[in-house]
């Protein structure tokens, strides 16, 4: 019963929740004949780094092989040769030779008492191998059989008594179905190029999308956008003879979104510069013109391509003009109205009638078509309207002067000093807020959670401003169209910091910030124009193109909105999953593909999936960091700032390094904590390098913190060493002195390449 019940210990618990497994599984318990053995130790029927099964790995101590396992004492560590004709296991393998031998402290030993228990004791002899070179070869002819016998790589336990060899477990080498390489992870999700040399931008998308995207809103805005793209035909707005199905106008390169100048399914730029649209195009998207040579050769090679739009098309498209600039703020308010105001759309509320996530999911699915026609049918052609009221403003400020060094300039001004614009609400409320605050230096004073507080349960001025400000824009937030993220309502900190902020400077800048009227931006108008023009502005044109502004950012607002509504429900999913053991955390969720989802949804408890969800949350960070050039050309796009591996530097005044021996790759600058023993585990920090004497399962839940592991002590399959290349963890060992040559704190550069940890400040 104690055996049984050992599945429910925090570690076993722990390790099932990581991997999604059911926590109360079917288990049996195996009776063995206890065996006091001479030698023991482990055996990997492949390289236990690299999976390379032209090598047998073993590693032994003289008694029992409680000391190998546990890291107690440093082991002999044994390669041997293996030759293998072909990939099929049918085929005949053998042992060719001892590659390698060396040699461990072997300090201690575990021994088997007459009376039942074990002790530890010391090793007499530390310079000999625990095994003879005859059962080294003995015990790789074995392990090969067992190989063969089951059909994959193996990891077994073993044991030597007067010459006789025991075998006493054997499974599956876990680590290698799951060694993904991080190039593997951050490029997953790579949009395929069709061409040797592709020419990419972040221009645009890097404000929509600022950093590195979650794996589920890749996926999901993809399918949103394709989406578009089809209904633009089917109405006008995207000329059929523009769109191309198999190639994609958007990209992805380490989960960062891009704009694919190269290959797009709309031509946009073909004409640049010659086309006073495709200036216009370029302006809005880069903000100035292009005078790089790839780039404007690429342009040219489309323009050959590209078949001139049928009258049909153009006058479809023509059509699809007119009518978002007729029609399209008036089908925006309805629809809004219908959503916010009658119907009060509410995901969630839908998806509560639902009781497993299976159910949760196709609901999401089946809501999902309509968020996402809702969102594009109406930002799609009031953002058209605005863009030909903006072109219209600017051929009128343009007129018979083709070369005017004030127009960008005027008509900036024009278009930004827009007064009724919702987006601009978000800071003025910000402001009367702070204004409204009673006791401005206490509150500037108080931790940001307690300044929250402050304002959740107060009755007066500010905290009635501040709830009203979270109810009209609490859907608003930094990377507002990424699910992963939280918005303001939900993590209402950075709102506290900007008041704060707000409150630490003068008077006159909690002062509301108010447009320039349309007599001033006429009266100060540097283009000349006419008498008539300049009443067209005012009466007609100026206010008409302001007033576009202000449904396009309406219809941003809206949009996020019905975002906001599918991020509650993916989160709603997320915490679902995690009630039934499907995932181990709701952040996970969104670092799993659509049809992974729909794999753990319908029952696949596959651990490989959360091993993968493990693994892209490590390396999440370092692609979120990357920053790209304006024009990122390929084949191979690397940002600007990219590091395929750190470093360590050449040792300067101050500065320490050891070496060791690598038994999982990778290279890390991190933070080290220093903890010779689990008590002094709770000193770990997420994201540190462990330095330690030697670690055992007690230390399992502390390794998905870590960054890095260092060990004074263990072999290359050790506990510390198996769980290292498990989780993916960069990990020397055999580093003699490490916990007294470093201190808590230092920052250092683990590279295994080199096989050193370097101390940098």
């Amino acid at each position: 019963m104690k055996c049984w019940s050992s599945q429910f210990s925090h570690i076993a618990y722990e390790y099932k929740r990581g991997y999604g497994q059911p926590i109360n599984s079917p288990m049996a318990v195996v009776i063995q004949e206890m065996i006091g053995c001479q030698s023991a130790g482990v055996m990997f029927t492949c390289d236990p780094i690299t999976g390379d099964e032209r090598f047998l790995e073993i590693t032994g101590n003289y008694g029992l092989g409680e000391s190998v396992v546990s890291a107690s004492s440093e082991p002999d560590s044994i390669k041997l040769s293996v030759n293998i004709e072909s990939n099929s296991l049918s085929t005949r393998r053998h042992i060719t030779g001892i590659k390698s031998k060396v040699i461990g402290q072997k300090k201690t030993l575990i021994k088997l008492l007459e009376n039942g228990g074990t002790v530890e004791e010391e090793v007499s002899d530390r310079s000999s191998c625990c095994v003879s070179d005859r059962d080294l070869l003995r015990l790789g002819d074995i392990g090969l059989r067992i190989h063969k016998h089951y059909g994959n790589a193996r990891d077994i336990e073993w044991g030597l008594l007067g010459g006789q060899i025991f075998m006493l477990q054997s499974r599956p080498v876990t680590n290698l179905d799951n060694s993904y390489t991080d190039y593997e992870i951050m490029h997953e999700l790579d949009t395929p190029h069709q061409t040797e040399f592709e020419i990419y931008s972040r221009a645009h998308w890097g404000q929509m999308f600022p950093g590195a995207s979650s794996w589920i809103v890749l996926q999901w805005f993809w399918s949103n956008k394709s989406l578009f793209l089809r209904q633009g035909i089917s109405h006008g707005s995207v000329s059929a003879e523009d769109y191309n199905p198999f190639v994609e106008t958007m990209g992805v390169q380490y989960n960062q979104v891009m704009y694919n100048l190269t290959n797009g399914e709309m031509d946009f730029f073909a004409d640049y510069p010659e086309s006073k649209r495709a200036q216009q195009m370029v302006l809005g998207m880069f903000g100035h013109h292009i005078d790089d040579e790839d780039v404007l050769k690429c342009f040219l090679v489309k323009r050959g391509e590209r078949a001139s739009p049928s009258l049909v098309a153009k006058l479809r498209t023509f059509y699809f003009m007119i009518n978002a600039l007729l029609f399209g703020p008036k089908n925006l308010l309805k629809t809004k109205s219908l959503f916010m105001d009658e119907k009060k759309y509410d995901l969630v509320t839908i998806l509560r009638q639902f009781s497993n996530s299976k159910a949760i999911y196709n609901e999401i699915l089946n809501n999902y078509h309509i968020i996402s026609n809702t969102a594009f049918e109406n930002h799609g052609p009031v953002s058209m309207g605005s863009a030909l009221k903006n072109a219209i403003l600017k051929a009128t400020l343009q007129g018979a002067m083709k070369d005017n060094a004030d127009l960008d300039a005027d008509l900036n001004e024009m278009i930004s000093s827009c007064n009724d614009v919702i987006s601009a609400e978000v800071p003025n409320s910000l402001r009367d807020i702070a204004k409204s605050i009673k006791d401005k230096q206490t509150f500037s004073q108080l931790s940001d959670e307690e300044a929250l507080r402050l304002l959740y349960k107060g009755t007066d001025e500010s905290s009635l401003k501040f709830k009203q400000f979270l109810e009209r824009h609490g859907h608003r937030g930094y990377r507002e169209l990424d699910p992963m993220y939280k918005p303001w309502k939900g993590n209402p900190i950075p709102c506290i910091k900007t008041i704060k902020t707000m409150l630490s400077g003068s008077e006159k800048q909690l002062e509301a910030k108010v447009g320039k009227s349309v007599d001033q931006l006429i009266e100060e108008l540097k283009t000349p124009l006419t008498p008539i023009k300049r009443l067209l502005l005012k009466k007609l044109i100026l206010p008409y193109t302001q007033r576009g502004v202000g449904y396009r950012e309406i219809s941003k607002y809206f949009m996020i909105w019905l975002n906001n509504k599918l991020r509650e429900g993916f989160w709603y999913l997320a915490e679902q999953m995690v009630r039934e053991g499907l995932i181990p955390s709701a952040q996970s969720f969104f670092y799993l593909t659509v049809a992974e989802v729909e794999a753990l949804c319908n029952g696949d408890r596959d651990p490989l999936i959360l091993a993968r969800v493990r693994h892209r949350k490590r390396l999440y960070p370092k692609m979120d960091k990357y920053k790209f050039d304006e024009f990122i050309k390929g084949p191979e796009m690397k940002p600007r700032n990219f590091e395929d591996r750190i470093i360590p530097p050449n040792l300067g005044s101050g500065m320490v390094q050891m070496k060791g021996t690598p038994v999982s790759n990778g290279s890390i600058k991190a933070r080290v904590c220093i903890s010779e023993d689990i008590t002094e585990a709770d000193n770990i920090q997420p994201g540190d390098i462990l330095i330690t004497y030697s670690t055992d399962i007690g230390w399992s839940p502390y390794f998905p913190l870590l960054s890095g592991i260092i060990t004074e002590i263990g072999g290359t399959i050790s506990h510390g060493a198996v769980i290292a290349r498990e989780f993916g963890i960069p990990c020397l060992i055999a580093v003699e002195g490490a916990c007294s040559a470093f201190k808590t704190g230092d920052i250092c550069v683990l590279d295994t390449q080199s096989s050193t940890i370097t101390k940098v400040q």
